[in-house]
């Protein structure tokens, strides 16, 4: 999944720019409030990002052949359904899929644009605390 792909490079442009920053910073300076303020932001990024990251098992993609053999062409308590209503019935299942996936993809999304911004939080706290350091 692409979002995912994208968080996986954010935590990794996070944790370069708390290696770097954090390393500058608390080598001269010492701590401060905007070096706790920047290593809030890296870890809250880094748990929003491992939310995303974490493997989900309730995506629903397709109906198991299975499922699809035994509820349509092999039903135990009839004859099989016409084609005119398996594609009808196919068609609300992979309706009533999409809904499900499109809603947790969302949540992700939203997960994701939060740890964003956390990155850029960060970043300016960083440069905040090195511009009180001179």
């Amino acid at each position: 999944m692409e979002l995912r792909a994208r968080a996986g490079a954010l935590i990794a442009a996070a944790a370069v720019a708390t290696s770097f920053f954090g390393g500058q910073t608390l080598v001269t300076r010492g701590t401060g409030v905007a070096v706790w303020v920047a290593i809030g932001c890296f870890v809250s990024l880094s748990i929003a990002v491992s939310l995303v990251l974490w493997p989900d098992r309730d995506w629903e993609f397709s109906l198991a052949p299975k499922d699809f053999i035994a509820t349509y062409l092999e039903p135990a308590d009839g004859e099989p359904l016409e084609p005119h209503l398996i594609e009808r019935d196919l068609a609300l299942h992979m309706g009533r899929s999409a809904e499900l996936n499109r809603r947790q993809l969302k949540a992700l999304t939203t997960v994701f644009r939060v740890a964003a911004l956390l990155l850029v939080a960060e970043m300016l706290a960083w440069v905040v605390a090195l511009a009180l350091q001179r």
